[in-house]
């Protein structure tokens, strides 16, 4: 015979009714805002189209607009468009660049304050200002008291610093925030030679948050480069949407919004196009979708052509195979002929909408073969 459980008094049925409605009222976790940096230094037709033309869910654009590289160079001022500015309706920032080498001797945020308070004359939405300074760990402490004398000329402007994740491990990291508005947290192009690994930005968010209880942003990268040495590095969509997969599923509640670095345009082969951001913020399908097919050019010829008519920026194929009579087979644009195929040793990456001519063919029943 089973043991007599005891019995406990009944619950009423109140608070039954307030249990239930604590535990299904719960918040949902904050949506994240996004940001971007406008971060070019040619205000061409085609920036300007993007600025007024970025994604709804785009707030804040950081705008680079002056910048310090060294001791001996005279400071260089950014030919930004205002009138753009005013016109996408957003609010905005101006960035001054300080090279983390540079010293900030001689150096005052009013210098970008000017440009802030023109930029607001001229009907810009001005927030405020930001100082991109990759301070060496060690000189932190240099580096609050130089943010405290000139945080005091700022007036209703709002002040905005870039972090580095190795300053987590200063123990002036405290009263260095303390100083300003606003965080944004670098967690790309840290560790050579990685750009952009969603495993390691994760893991920078979690020691930050160790070392700091102030809310920050995070910046996110949009690009790709070369180093020296030739190796190509990229951020890589599907990786940038798998960190962002991955904080919504386990939100870090001091990270109150993103910023992508940066905004691209029709001109900056090197960034993504505006519909491959849409898509990773969005959370949209990345799927490639290359089109490869044959375009009669008269003369017998038909161009070998490839185009992009998905949503998303993607790398073309090392190999496109032809089948049927093939008299004349060649490739241009970094393809080159081997047998009846097209064969590219540094395959291209195509925007989205792209269209390019990877070479010709003629001959007789030509077609391309599946892959």
């Amino acid at each position: 015979m089973p043991p007599l459980l005891p019995r406990w008094p009944p619950v009423p049925a109140a608070l039954l009714l307030l249990t239930c409605t604590l535990a299904c009222s719960r918040p949902e976790p904050r949506p994240l805002g996004h940001d971007a940096y406008v971060w070019q230094r040619d205000w061409s037709p085609a920036l300007v189209e993007a600025v007024t033309q970025a994604p709804a869910e785009l707030g804040v654009l950081r705008v680079l607009a002056r910048e310090r590289s060294g001791v001996e160079r005279a400071p260089v001022d950014i030919a930004v468009d205002p009138e753009a500015l005013a016109r996408s309706g957003r609010e905005v920032v101006a960035v001054m660049r300080v090279e983390g080498t540079a010293p900030l001797e001689g150096v005052s945020l009013q210098e970008i304050a000017t440009h802030a308070r023109a930029w607001r004359a001229r009907g810009v939405r001005v927030r405020g200002v930001e100082l991109d300074h990759d301070c060496a760990t060690a000189s932190l402490a240099a580096y609050a008291d130089w943010l405290a004398r000139e945080r005091k000329t700022l007036g209703d402007l709002t002040l905005s610093i870039t972090a580095l994740p190795t300053w987590s491990e200063s123990p002036r990291l405290e009263a260095l925030t303390a100083q300003v508005d606003t965080l944004v947290l670098q967690v790309h192009a840290v560790r050579a030679p990685t750009l952009f690994s969603a495993v390691e930005a994760r893991r920078y968010l979690e020691a930050w948050t160790r070392a700091s209880s102030r809310p920050f942003h995070v910046a996110l990268p949009t690009y790709r480069v070369r180093l020296r040495d030739g190796t190509p590095l990229a951020a890589e969509p599907t990786e940038v949407a798998r960190f962002l997969e991955e904080l919504r599923a386990r939100p870090v509640p001091q990270v109150s919004g993103l910023v992508w670095f940066r905004l691209g345009h029709r001109g900056d082969a090197d960034a993504w196009s505006l519909p491959t951001l849409t898509a990773v913020l969005r959370g949209e399908s990345l799927t490639p979708h290359l089109r490869p097919r044959l375009v009669d050019a008269g003369g017998g010829t038909l161009d070998i052509v490839l185009e992009n008519t998905g949503r998303v920026d993607a790398e073309a194929p090392a190999r496109l195979t032809l089948s049927g009579r093939l008299e004349v087979l060649d490739g241009v644009a970094g393809y080159a002929a081997r047998g009846t195929s097209l064969v590219a040793r540094t395959p291209p990456r195509l925007r989205v909408g792209e269209r390019r001519v990877i070479g010709f063919v003629r001959g007789s029943e030509v077609a391309l073969a599946a892959p």
